[in-house]
């Protein structure tokens, strides 16, 4: 439709008397997100890496909503979980051979609602290093797309694998 459309083109179309500008802003006014803030993405990434830590699945899975996507490995279908029920038997699976996990996580960069925020996690996992102590530190960061609710809608995770117990270097997690 061109703005030139007339306007008994619109009425008898089913269009109300409105400039079509006015109904298509009012549209995307109500579809978008309220803006989150540091504080709202921090909260919700304790919260992660507290489930993580305590192996809650249920604790997990509240965090997303219930057609979440989480993309634990992007573009690889069978490390690509949409739901809820999936989201918490991929935890259950991932976490039943961690132990004495500690996770931080950095200052989240944040536009719209989207944010990035890096985690740094060290646990001992025998299946990922058999040698000595277990011990492995993951590298991570994610991608979170949010609901209006503050529940996460969409998660990508990209991560490096590292044998042994690091600490994060000077200045890590800063935004």
């Amino acid at each position: 439709m061109n703005p030139r459309t007339h306007r008994r083109t619109l009425l008898r179309a089913g269009v109300a008397a409105l400039p079509l500008a006015a109904v298509t802003s009012a549209a995307q006014a109500a579809e978008r997100p309220a803006k989150l803030s540091v504080g709202q993405v921090s909260s919700w990434t304790d919260a992660y890496l507290e489930a993580w830590r305590t192996k809650n699945d249920a604790a997990a899975v509240r965090l997303f909503t219930p057609d979440a996507l989480y993309e634990a490995v992007p573009g690889v279908a069978a490390q690509t979980f949409r739901g809820r029920e999936a989201i918490g038997r991929y935890w259950r699976d991932i976490t039943a051979g961690q132990s004495e996990m500690t996770g931080r996580h950095g200052t989240p960069v944040i536009t719209g609602n989207r944010a990035s925020v890096e985690l740094w996690v060290t646990m001992r996992a025998p299946a990922l290093n058999p040698d000595g102590e277990h011990w492995v530190t993951l590298l991570e960061a994610n991608i979170l797309t949010f609901a209006p609710d503050g529940r996460c809608r969409r998660n990508t995770e990209y991560w490096n694998l590292q044998m042994g117990r690091l600490t994060p270097p000077q200045g890590w997690g800063t935004a």
